[in-house]
């Protein structure tokens, strides 16, 4: 390594340390330590052993230092962190540089005066008293360990101070960490390592990077490389596992970034809880500098994508605040992992709106088939701001569509209760109208046989609800509001109400303001041996529901010369009398969509209300038959046609969504008259 990096990297990490974010061994002038812990300086009165002495001396601690409790382990008041600190590491010859002395004279002596557990407080990690640590100095060539030294635990810490060494290479490991994170705070027990140039630096940085670094350079030692090349091709390894390019050049905050940016990926991980630890990383990039799991890699990727997409990113943002300096930037580096493994693009200005295909197999929001919601529910989609969302329900409804026909209709993919319909002069999918949604429902179900009305009623599904609006039975000659039933439509309601057994829970009851209708489901209910005879009352459900103007409507009947039910059905089938200042009655789909949306299913909107019966009149039974139809029924009156029977109609079934389907009825032998 040329003197720029190695200058570049002293300072690195010497900045990270000041970050504690990772497990950091931070080292510094005896001057910057507190007055407690001021160490004497070695250059004055210390006496550097010969090089044929042992190979690592450990002495008495100073009796003039004080080894703070608050400092070596955790308590009330501050909580440890994560940062071991070596201090005050010379070498003989204070004018010469580290690296260029330790070319000179390999026999130059590193001295750490001090190891001590630093009271600030951990973004990630966090030690216990439980926690224990070993430093070490390795061979430069072959890597081996030569002795070491361990505490007990955090809270003897000072059992190193202070140590000499011959050899630049230090290894500290330290186990029984935890991470100590939002989401992540029972997983506990990991171990984490880290080489250290002492002829480059002071300062040693431990956590998962240096880790898996170390560990991938022991492979490469074992297989003949020399310690320092392996360290740097390890490093270079392990960066571009997550993407992210050699570092070297780059200002020492976006260093920082991608380091956290690294620790965050893993941790992730590492707190899914479903047996993967670190040292399983560790040991995959060891083998070969690859992380061959696919199936980790994915998921820290997917987590990284749905962290971004619901903004979790300004969250860790903030809980690392108030624990560490800033880091800016690091979450570009989240952004580039997920975009590399899964395959997606960065998001622009240019690509807002557009649902993002995630094309990595392992990942868990990848699909064949983006309008196939069965597994997956979530989608990605850019925004107008360069940044990435959840793709929104209507998005997903319509992703999939492509281009329709103008004026067509389509259910939502992902709702199933949303509607859309195609703009031509848009050029796209908008939300539908309440008649446009109604006509879907209508082209659906349409249908040109009447069903008998006990099929339909045993045929309801659980999770379905029906309203039955049926013409009234047979009447006397009174046709006013007063007039009665004729004694066999008493009989024909009964019969039908027979037939309506099969489930216990009653029906509600209700009609138009006429006797007769109100007759005609009160039978109905004595037919099915049903008590409660309450009932609504339904002025929309007069017979005058659909006429516009009585005065233009008497006056088409004079026109052509023919009846009411010959005018009611040219009106139904033929849209006619619906326009112009004399218009007779009011647009057929406009009305009954109104009839059936904001009356009906206004009244009874509740899911428990499973069965319905309603009872009207002819001149409104059949335009709505014929709506719910779309014309397929025969009651062109006016044309040779037939007229509706009595106990004829309509069955309006909705389900848990509310999306309808309409069956025409019979509750006699035959829906015709």
């Amino acid at each position: 390594m040329g003197t720029r990096k190695e200058n570049r990297l002293a300072t690195f990490w010497a900045f990270v340390c000041a970050l504690a974010f990772g497990l950091v061994a931070c080292g510094g002038d005896s001057s910057s330590a507190s007055p407690e812990e001021q160490v004497q300086d070695s250059s004055s009165d210390e006496q550097v052993p010969e090089s044929s002495s042992s190979d690592f001396k450990v002495d008495a601690p100073d009796p003039a230092i004080s080894y703070s409790s608050s400092v070596l382990a955790s308590s009330s008041s501050v909580q440890t962190s994560d940062t071991v600190t070596v201090g005050d590491t010379l070498v003989s010859g204070d004018s010469l540089s580290h690296d260029t002395d330790w070319v000179r004279n390999p026999d130059s002596v590193f001295y750490l005066s001090r190891l001590a557990v630093d009271g600030r407080v951990s973004a990630l990690f966090g030690l216990s008293p439980n926690s224990s640590m070993r430093i070490e100095y390795l061979d430069t060539q072959s890597g081996i360990s030569s002795n070491g030294v361990d505490s007990g635990s955090a809270s003897v810490i000072e059992a190193f101070l202070p140590i000499t060494y011959w050899k630049p290479y230090v290894r500290v490991s330290i186990d029984g960490i935890a991470l100590d994170f939002p989401g992540a705070s029972a997983v506990t027990g990991i171990s984490l390592s880290a080489l250290g140039d002492l002829s480059l630096s002071d300062t040693v940085k431990v956590d998962f990077v240096s880790t898996a670094e170390l560990s991938r350079a022991e492979t490469l030692v074992a297989a003949g490389q020399p310690l320092a090349m392996a360290m740097e091709q390890a490093a270079t390894e392990v960066l571009r596992v997550f993407h992210m390019d050699d570092f070297t050049d780059l200002p020492e905050e976006d260093v920082a970034a991608h380091f956290l940016a690294i620790h965050l990926l893993v941790s992730s991980r590492v707190a899914v809880g479903d047996g993967f630890t670190f040292a399983d990383f560790a040991r995959d990039i060891a083998d070969d500098g690859l992380w061959n799991d696919s199936a980790a890699r994915a998921s820290v990727a997917d987590w990284a994508l749905r962290a971004d997409a619901e903004d979790a990113f300004a969250g860790v943002r903030k809980w690392l605040s108030d624990r560490a300096p800033s880091v800016p930037g690091f979450e570009k580096y989240l952004r580039l992992f997920y975009q590399k493994e899964l395959g997606i693009p960065e998001c622009s200005s240019e690509n807002a709106g557009t649902m993002l295909h995630v094309g990595n197999v392992a990942s868990r929001y990848f699909v064949t088939d983006e309008s196939d919601f069965s597994k997956v529910s979530e989608r990605f989609a850019c925004n107008a701001a360069g940044g990435i969302e959840l793709a929104s329900e209507s998005l997903k409804d319509v992703y999939a569509f492509g281009e329709g026909k103008a004026g067509e209709v389509r259910q939502g993919a992902f709702t199933k209760n949303r509607y859309y319909t195609y703009s031509s002069s848009k050029n796209a999918w908008v939300p539908s109208t309440e008649v446009e949604k109604d006509s879907y429902f209508v082209q659906m179900s349409a249908t040109s046989t009447f069903t008998d009305i006990k099929d339909v009623y045993e045929g309801i599904k659980p999770n379905e609800r029906v309203i039955f609006v049926l013409r009234h039975a047979e009447r006397g000659d009174d046709t006013s509001k007063g007039g009665s039933l004729t004694d066999n439509g008493k009989a024909q309601s009964k019969a039908v109400g027979e037939k309506l057994t099969k489930f216990e829970e009653p029906f509600l009851l209700g009609g138009s303001e006429f006797k007769r209708a109100h007759q005609t489901v009160e039978y109905i209910a004595k037919g099915r041996g049903q008590q409660s005879d309450v009932r609504d009352t339904f002025p929309e459900l007069n017979d005058d529901w659909y006429t516009f103007s009585q005065e233009a409507n008497d006056k088409a009947k004079s026109d052509c010369n023919c009846g009411g039910w010959e005018l009611t059905s040219k009106y139904a089938y033929t849209g006619a009398y619906t326009s112009g200042d004399k218009a007779a009655f009011y647009a057929l789909d406009e009305r009954s969509v109104e009839l059936i949306v904001d009356v009906l299913l206004a009244k009874y909107n509740d899911p428990t209300q499973r069965f319905v019966m309603l009872s009207s009149h002819d001149k409104v039974m059949v335009p709505l038959v014929v709506y719910c139809t779309q014309g397929k029924v025969n009651l062109k009156k006016h044309d040779g046609g037939k007229w509706l029977n009595y106990l004829a109609g309509v069955a309006i079934i909705i389900d848990e969504l509310g999306n309808r389907r309409y069956v025409p009825v019979k509750g006699l032998d035959s829906a015709y008259m």
